[in-house]
């Protein structure tokens, strides 16, 4: 029986609801500040502007602008991280070789310019980067904006004038020198938080709609099809309409080689892959397997030759001579490199935050714009496009038990021996299997569209950008579709914050807690006190809006709780004794500037001639200073919480009627 009693006694505390008793004084600001040793205003703003800062040493800036410095020449683990980091650089060296060549096509270069991509940046990134796991090189958005600029510009010596006949090579690091000088220039004004303008909905769509514009720019590997390349606006639908146009010269060879491609890597993938790795110490190299087979069945066979179909043709052996992209072209390929160099650094910062967070370490924004701008950079004296970290390959480099950048480094000098002695074997390899593995590896970002329907179920907001991103990219153009996407985004941004909510808050019972009327049945309003809580900013676009609701609503006596805007509900007290009291709950006050402080202390100062007494409650310390300076309405008192604006208010009212009642006479009953 004790026993029992014991364990009722236990189960009893258990599933007792948790308590919260405080006992304390009532306070108001001034009072608070003054009895905790809060600094004054004076202090506040003196340790603001001369914020302690510790002595830094030269070595101390070297060490930070160079990490390397610490993670390689000082404290690398050779014994227990170089075996990992070589067997993730074997992995990522295996998939940078297919990729490299597929994503050349798209920059309308050579085939070795994405190996080239897998060597300088990547060694440059490596001793700066402050990712560990990142795997720098072609990213296929960026080597579809460069080709569009390598269109536009590059005529191979067709021009009359010979000082404006560019190669497309030349035109290609022109834009990555461009691309990597306005990433410097970045890092030198600190602007690594510039890359959140472009949100992850904003790029969702970007990236989903380019890879709508990748995939139309491969049919005519895919299938064969003689058709002319398009660019600029409205790209898609014509080049849907020229495909239409010469359906009649499609090559079906080619169409039975990229359907087979298509077709195994699909199978794999969905099937094979996670049973066949799971297996393995690293990751099977679907990719280079299938350019492997597809190039020695076409050396040993006269297929290619007999059904006309293209090939990769000469692939140039050894590294890449150093050469200064042409300095006219930058006036030219200004506009277009901009647009790469901050795709590119938001692109590859997601990826690296995303992959930061998952192994808890920590990131520098801006020294990553110093990583990638000189690794764009010093890639274009050595026939590079602008680089940017890929999804495949640093999930690659991460799930094999890659620790470090040493991993990149081991990549880096594996593909320096393909490009030596090894490349000229790819030769015979027909284009159309390089453009099946580009359409495979954009899968996930052409099936990004099916996620359109939660992001709009989540928020109206971001799947208003989603869609107009997905679509303006896809009607018009890459910038053209980018721009709108941002300046969409950035419209909702700047409405949101002229756009405000005020609701009126009434007390759980037996509680401290105030919350929305309108969302909390049992919550009642505080007798006599009408409390009001503002979110937002109060500023000079959105101060006329919350005057104008003020007044409608103190005058025009709407007891409306759910109301956008509601202040205050107008009704007068009934007793003569009595009057109304408003306390506002500030919490949720974003940015007040002059124009709304003057506008609140206005609106206040019209409440208090009408004879209600004005509380301001939990005002946030960056605005308390501001409002109290600015404010010309001296009756009006400041407290820490709503609770103690409510409580003030019941003691007073209370003192008040006692008093009253006080000073009435006493009427003695007739007869006596």
């Amino acid at each position: 029986m004790i026993v029992n009693a014991v364990v009722d006694a236990k189960t009893e505390m258990m599933n007792r609801q948790p308590e919260i008793n405080t006992q304390r004084n009532v306070y108001q600001v001034d009072s608070l500040s003054a009895n905790n040793n809060a600094p004054t205003v004076v202090d506040r703003r003196s340790a603001a502007k001369n914020p302690s800062k510790k002595k830094r040493k030269c070595m101390d800036y070297v060490r930070k602008t160079i990490p390397s410095i610490d993670w390689l020449f000082l404290n690398y683990r050779w014994s227990e991280d170089f075996a990992e980091d070589t067997m993730a650089g074997i992995a990522v060296a295996v998939l940078n070789i297919p990729q490299g060549m597929a994503y050349s096509i798209l920059g309308n270069v050579e085939p070795t310019v994405g190996l080239y991509m897998a060597v300088f940046p990547v060694l440059v990134y490596s001793l700066l980067g402050t990712s560990r796991h990142i795997s720098l090189g072609v990213l296929s958005v960026l080597c579809l904006m460069t080709g569009r600029v390598v269109t536009m510009y590059a005529n191979d010596g067709i021009a009359a004038d010979p000082g404006t006949s560019y190669t497309a090579i030349q035109v290609a690091t022109a834009v990555t020198m461009v691309a990597g000088l306005v990433q410097l220039l970045m890092y030198v004004f600190r602007l690594g938080l510039l890359c959140t303008v472009l949100s992850e909905t904003l790029v969702s769509g970007f990236t989903s709609s380019v890879a709508v514009i990748v995939l139309t720019s491969q049919l005519k590997e895919l299938l064969g099809v003689d058709v002319a390349r398009r660019v600029g606006m409205m790209q898609v639908p014509h080049t849907f309409y020229d495909f239409a146009d010469r359906f009649h010269t499609i090559n079906w060879m080619t169409t039975a080689v990229s359907i087979t491609t298509i077709a195994i890597l699909l199978v794999y993938n969905k099937y094979l892959k996670e049973r066949i790795n799971s297996k393995l110490c690293m990751p099977l190299p679907i990719e280079l397997i299938v350019t492997v087979f597809a190039t020695v069945l076409f050396q040993v066979t006269t297929i290619a030759q007999d059904y006309n179909m293209v090939q990769m043709g000469e692939i140039k052996s050894g590294l890449p001579a150093f050469e200064v992209p042409p300095v006219k072209l930058y006036s030219a390929v200004f506009v277009d490199a901009c647009v790469i160099a901050l795709v590119g650094y938001s692109i590859t910062m997601s990826l690296a935050l995303l992959v930061s967070e998952k192994m808890k370490y920590p990131l520098d924004t801006n020294q990553e714009l110093l990583a990638q701008g000189l690794g764009n950079v010093v890639g274009s004296f050595f026939s590079c496009l602008p680089s940017g970290a890929s999804p495949s390959r640093s999930a690659s480099q991460q799930t094999v038990g890659g620790k470090t950048q040493m991993a990149s480094i081991v990549s880096a000098g594996i593909i320096v021996v393909v490009l030596l002695w090894i490349g000229v074997v790819f030769e015979p390899l027909p284009r159309c299997v390089l453009s099946s593995i580009i359409v495979m590896a954009l899968k996930g970002l052409l099936m990004q569209v099916l996620d359109f329907p939660e992001i709009w179920r989540k928020s109206r907001t971001d799947g208003a950008v989603w869609i107009v991103t997905y679509s303006t990219v896809i009607v018009l153009d890459i910038d053209t579709g980018l721009l709108v996407g941002v300046v969409v985004s950035l419209l909702f941004v700047f409405a949101k914050g002229v756009l405000n909510e005020v609701h009126v808050l009434g007390r759980l019972p037996d509680t401290d807690l105030y919350v929305r009327l309108d969302l909390y049945g049992d919550a009642a309003e505080v007798p006599d006190v009408k409390i009001v809580r503002y979110a937002g900013s109060l500023n000079v676009i959105n101060r006329y809006m919350f005057k104008s609701k003020l007044i409608q609503v103190t005058r025009g006596g709407c007891d409306d709780a759910s109301m956008t805007v509601t202040v205050v509900d107008g009704k007068h007290a009934t007793g003569g004794w009595r009057n109304q009291c408003v306390v506002l709950d500030m919490a949720a006050l974003q940015y007040a500037d002059a124009a709304g402080v003057k506008m609140l202390s206005e609106s206040i100062e019209s409440l208090v001639s009408d004879g209600f007494d004005v509380y301001l409650a939990a005002v946030p310390d960056s605005s308390l200073e501001y409002i109290r300076c600015n404010n010309e309405v001296k009756s009006v008192r400041f407290f820490p919480t709503v609770h103690d604006a409510v409580v003030f208010r019941q003691c007073s009212s209370k003192k008040i009627q006692d008093s009253t009642y006080d000073s009435q006479p006493t009427k003695t009953p007739n007869g006596l």
